[in-house]
C-alpha cells in the first residue's frame, strides 16, 4: 500500500501531475496524460488496484500500465512524495 506523504499536495495538468510538498520547497512532475488525477492517489492505493482502473477506462493492457505505474511510484518514493506503507 502506498500513500502520499505528508504535506504533500497534487495537482493536475495537462500533461499529467504536479506533486508538491510547500515545507520542502520540492516540486515533482509526472507525464501521465488522463491515466491519474489527483482523486485516485486520495488515501491507501496500491500499483495494481491503480492499473486495473486506467486499463478499464483506457483499453491499455494492465500489465503494461503496472510497469509503467511501478517506475512513476518509484521515483516518487525516491523523492519523498509517496510513502510505502509497508517499509
Amino acid at each position: 500500500m502506498y500513500r502520499l506523504a505528508d504535506n504533500v499536495r497534487v495537482r493536475k495538468e495537462s500533461w499529467g501531475l504536479l506533486f508538491y510538498s510547500p515545507p520542502r520547497h520540492k516540486v515533482c512532475f509526472v507525464r501521465s496524460g488522463n491515466w491519474l488525477s489527483p482523486d485516485s492517489l486520495a488515501g491507501e492505493w496500491t500499483v495494481a488496484g491503480l492499473a486495473e482502473g486506467v486499463a478499464a477506462r483506457t483499453g491499455t493492457p494492465a500489465e503494461a500500465v503496472e510497469r509503467s505505474l511501478e517506475k512513476m511510484t518509484g521515483q516518487l518514493i525516491n523523492s519523498r512524495m509517496v510513502v510505502d506503507e509497508l517499509r
